[in-house]
């Protein structure tokens, strides 16, 4: 079986920092094919994503002479592209319908939660903010985001709901799929669904990653002890949990793994 998929270069348009665009990186780098990402700081990857035959929003990923927008339309795009034991959303129609129903689940109560309650901490520290935002972004975009930081953070806040109440109900959605998830983990598995890493793991992992501040994923940007002192303790709490430590592993063990093989 081939190491990877012979496919012409292919243009992931992403925020650099965005949890939903590391789902469609993370399935994009696991099935081998080539990429170069276009990496963005909000709002500056609106003109991008609409010159490139999307909407206002990211991940983008222009292949085929077409556009395939949202992540899991992405993760979709490329299990097309694999054999069925490497894809990311089983054949078998019990186990795939379980990996959906889950994989729906995180995108709509971990992606929009762990995003605003991460920016509810961090857009309040300029300079923390700063680095989160610029990370993997080169140019003239992190040139101007320091001066226009209050326009872009109001921007922000009022897109996404980022204020007091928005964060406590986004704390307590993630409160409850943590513990969902903690009990899935109960019976000693491995992966959500069956014996297999499916599009449920690949999903959690990826969308939860903001507040586990996954070391893979937070390298070189504010460390656990640089955060805020609420936020820093949120996180060590999850982390403790199954499901944290859960989220933490497939990024250790997962994240680089191949879907061809070791």
């Amino acid at each position: 079986m081939s190491a990877s998929i012979q496919s012409p270069q292919l243009r992931l348009i992403t925020i650099g920092i965005s949890h939903y665009c590391e789902k469609a990186r993370w399935a994009l780098e696991r099935a081998g094919l080539p990429l170069v990402e276009e990496a963005h700081v909000p709002p500056f990857h609106a003109p991008s994503s609409l010159l490139s035959g999307g909407n206002r929003t990211v991940p983008v990923l222009v292949a085929d002479g077409r556009a395939v927008t949202d992540s899991t339309a992405i993760l979709r795009w490329v299990d097309e592209r694999l054999p069925e034991p490497a894809r990311l959303f089983p054949a078998e129609p019990n186990l795939r319908a379980e990996v959906e129903a889950l994989e729906e689940r995180f995108d709509k109560d971990i992606g929009p939660h762990s995003r605003r309650l991460a920016y509810f901490h961090l857009l309040a520290h300029r300079e923390l903010a700063l680095r989160v935002l610029t990370k993997g972004v080169v140019g003239l975009e992190a040139t101007l985001l320091p001066p226009l930081f209050p326009l872009v953070a109001m921007i922000m806040r009022s897109a996404m709901k980022i204020d007091a109440a928005g964060a406590n109900r986004s704390l307590n959605t993630l409160t409850q799929v943590i513990w969902d998830v903690n009990q899935r983990l109960s019976d000693g598995r491995r992966y959500l669904c069956g014996d297999r890493f499916t599009a449920a793991d690949l999903t959690y992992a990826s969308l939860i990653y903001p507040v586990l501040w996954t070391p893979e994923l937070t390298a070189g940007g504010p460390t656990l002890a640089e955060l805020p002192a609420a936020y820093s303790q949120q996180i060590q709490a999850w982390r403790q949990t199954p499901a944290g430590a859960f989220g933490l592993r497939l990024y250790a063990e997962d994240r680089r793994r191949s879907a061809w093989g070791p």
